[in-house]
């Protein structure tokens, strides 16, 4: 056996190996998705190689010069393990023949096994019977035989191919699918795989036919073909159908073209062009429809109002060096609700965001330079809600923290700035409090233009004495350019508008923190108690409440806000006058894996203008629990053991304690039971004084896993002061490692548009390592299979 060559060897590898092949073969799939098969295209031994043959019994005929390895043969050789019976080379013919339960283990995991086996060593022809391959990621295929000619053309008889495990307890009995095909080619040159007369079987009944189907193998990365349709239905659509066909351009691009028939309005086209290089990036899509019956759109509507729809989108990301990424995202269409109404993908969303940006990180520096707009996708024809958008061109944070000490501390520099416009006002008009009283408008943008820039420097150092003490000062300076140009000034206004013109403003703040943590040790626990005290110093906001404010709209007022310098969450408003806070932090740690943490705190306005007790455009600081000089009581309480979470935080009323807001987290996952939930309670202020109804609400969100396969999954937000529920969604999930089935219900309510479709139903089935279908239009993820 010694004369063996390696070649020989190489090639019966090469033919055992080549049975992957058909792995890939019924994938009724995108090419992306066929190429989830490792299927090689080629078999390749290291130079070097040395060759390990075991057998029971070993001859050779000097005259016929053939080589027989009988009984328990087993060969190891360049990572290949091949077992069989017998097998037998006629040095001569050049022929090489195994027989007897031949399995063989490759070096990526796939198990091959055939009754026999008879191939030439040059591999340019062969054949096996009986053939039967179970893959690494647990898929099965069998053949009644493979023939191999020409080097590069592999023949499968009557193949079957599934991703289901065998019944244990009747591994005859046919498994939930399959695909069988009478003939199976698969082409090395054009590297694609040729299904004649294709069946897909489930519980062992045929359910569709394809008398001929080609895919490419799983070795091109790219083939030009037609992928999995789709099909859909919706009461003013009609049912349809989607056909897209992927074409392999270059090799840096790509493109995707759809043709969607819709049976209420007509013909839909899609395209979809992507091009990749070297450092990014870029696709554009294209879609358009001649709608044949607009009538079917409620009356007035932006969808029945249009007959020739379409929109162009373009996405695009460059990375320019391993700090600085510039890209984009934009969309513009013929009205303001055709992609959200047909669903055009990566644009059917509420509102779009378009946007260019440029933005740099390193360790101890952030630029973020980007212009923006929105579209407000509504079958409303009137587009107030998007003419009230603001477009923002541009806007820019900077921030750098100096990795040099100045004066021993840390200093860090940074600027903020935007420039923007609208077409209409943004206001939030009275609501009635009482008999008599009401609140002003909220302003919460202008038409016309608005700009602002500011920059920051602030430095700040820790010290520590001997006994713990930390002693913190903060120094910080602050100046603001504004320039207003608003159509319409504030008319329902009980603060001072400073006007259109520049206006400038400026600040600076000289603070102290001091904080003494103190550990305490337990029998299997340590607690850390922190007393933390702040005092600001610094003269009067200018123009407080004077200009519009943009971006520190989303003021609140609780226990994560409490120790900041400067308490509001933009730069269109800046914390003036002398403030305190005061609180202390806790954390706890115990043996049995149980942590807590808690805050607790409350702040004081010392001396100068209050900035939460001025006015503001947006009304920003109504009911801040900051507008007087004690402020209300505001506190965090949190605790974590073993998958279960409990955290919440809330505002007392300084004077008796009563609840102004609250929100409880609760977080549980212990096996089959994975929960969410979340309470926030805003309660109204107190009479005589500006009014608004309570505001209570829960959300919440469960799996349950009732078996190994089954699941349950729900959400729900629920209005406890209107009754109502804002959004609930509900699924029933079966998952194995063969398919995968859900059906989910999702209701929405929509108090601007009674009329609106409110809820809808939506089901989905997946076949592992085939194509899914989808029916109905729920965005719930709980409709996505894990595989």
């Amino acid at each position: 056996m010694a004369g063996v060559r390696r070649s020989r060897v190489y090639a019966l590898a090469s033919v055992l190996s080549a049975g992957a092949a058909m792995c890939a073969m019924l994938v009724f799939a995108t090419p992306q998705a066929a190429a989830q098969i490792a299927v090689p295209s080629d078999v390749s031994v290291p130079e070097g190689a040395k060759m390990l043959l075991a057998a029971d019994e070993l001859t050779y005929n000097n005259d016929t010069g053939v080589v027989v390895a009988t009984g328990g043969v087993q060969i190891d050789y360049g990572n290949y393990k091949l077992v069989a019976d017998r097998v037998e080379y006629d040095q001569t013919s050049g022929r090489v023949k195994a027989s007897g339960s031949v399995e063989m283990l490759e070096p990526t995991g796939n198990r091959i096994y055939a009754d026999d086996l008879d191939v030439t060593d040059t591999f340019s022809d062969g054949f096996l019977n009986a053939l039967r391959i179970e893959t690494t990621d647990n898929t099965r295929l069998a053949a009644e035989s493979a023939e191999r000619s020409s080097a590069t053309m592999t023949t499968f008889n009557n193949g079957v191919y599934t991703a289901c495990e065998p019944c244990a307890k009747n591994p005859e009995k046919a498994p939930f699918w399959q695909v069988k095909a009478k003939r199976v080619i698969q082409n090395g040159e054009t590297k694609t795989i040729r299904m004649e007369q294709a069946t897909f079987e489930l519980f062992g009944m045929p359910i569709a036919y394809l008398p001929y189907l080609e895919v490419p193998d799983s070795t091109a990365k790219r083939k030009s073909g037609f992928l999995t349709p789709s099909y859909s239905s919706s009461d003013t659509l009609g049912h349809s159908v989607k056909v897209p066909y992927y074409l392999v351009i270059s090799p840096y691009m790509d493109a995707t073209f759809s043709a969607t028939g819709y049976t209420k309005q007509g013909f839909l086209g899609e395209a979809e062009f992507r091009r990749n290089f070297a450092n990014g990036e870029v696709t554009l899509r294209m879609a358009g429809i001649s709608q044949s019956d607009p009538r079917e759109f409620k009356a007035g509507t932006a969808d029945a109002l249009a007959t020739r729809r379409g929109m162009i989108g373009s996405t695009g990301r460059f990375r320019i060096n391993p700090r600085w990424v510039f890209g984009w995202n934009a969309m513009i269409q013929s009205d303001n609700n055709f992609s959200r109404t047909y669903g055009i993908e990566g644009y059917g969303a509420s509102t779009v965001k378009s946007e260019v940006y440029l933005s740099g990180t390193s360790n101890r520096s952030l630029f973020d330079l980007r212009a923006y707009r929105f579209d407000i996708q509504t079958a409303n024809g009137s587009k107030i809600a998007e003419r009230q958008q603001a477009e923002v061109h541009p806007s820019l944070d900077y921030r750098r923290t100096f990795s040099e000490p100045v004066a021993g501390g840390e200093l860090t520099f940074g600027m903020n700035g935007y420039a923007l416009s609208r077409k209409a006002d943004d206001i939030g008009k009275r609501i009635l409090a009482g008999d008599d009283l009401s609140y002003p408008d909220r302003y919460k943008g202008f038409a016309g233009s608005n700009s602002r820039l500011s920059a920051e420097l602030e430095w700040k150092r820790t010290f520590t004495a001997m006994n713990g003490l930390r002693v913190t000062p903060i120094l910080a300076a602050r100046g603001d350019v504004n320039s207003v140009d608003v159509d319409t000034a504030p008319t329902d206004y009980n603060g001072t508008f400073a006007g259109n013109g520049t206006h400038a403003r400026g600040m600076v703040t000289a603070g102290l923190e001091t904080s003494y943590p103190v550990l305490v040790t337990g029998a299997g626990s340590t607690h850390v108690f922190e007393p933390v005290a702040q005092v600001f110093v610094r003269p009067d906001e200018q123009l407080a409440g004077g200009i519009p404010n943009e971006d520190a709209q989303s003021f609140v007022f609780d226990a994560t806000s409490l120790f900041e310098r400067d308490k509001f969450s933009g730069y269109d408003r800046a914390e003036g006058g002398v403030r305190a806070n005061v609180g202390l932090r806790y954390t706890g740690r115990f043996d049995s894996g149980f942590t807590t943490q808690a805050v607790f705190g409350q702040s004081y306005h010392l001396a100068g203008l209050n900035s939460f007790a001025t006015p503001d455009l947006s009304q920003a600081t109504r009911h801040s629990g900051l507008e007087e000089d004690v402020s209300d009581v505001v506190g965090m309480v949190g605790g974590a053991y073993k998958g279960f979470s409990l955290a919440t935080s809330a505002r007392f009323d300084k004077d008796d304690f009563r609840l102004e807001r609250s929100d409880v987290r609760a977080g549980l996952n212990l096996g089959r039971v994975t929960t969410s939930m979340t309470y926030s309670e805003i309660k109204a202020p107190r009479p005589n004084t500006f009014s608004e109804l309570d505001r209570r609400e829960v959300t919440g969100r469960a799996t349950v896993k009732l078996h190994e396969y089954w699941s349950v999954a729900g959400s729900a937000s629920y209005d406890l002061e209107d009754e109502k529920f804002n959004r609930s969604a509900f699924a029933l999930l079966y998952e194995d490692d063969c398919f995968a089935f859900s059906l989910a219900y999702e209701h929405t309510r929509d108090d601007y548009d009674v009329n609106a479709r409110d809820w809808k139903v939506g089901a989905r089935l997946s076949f592992r390592t085939l194509a899914g279908f989808e029916q109905g239009d729920v965005s719930s993820p709980l409709l996505k299979p894990s595989f």
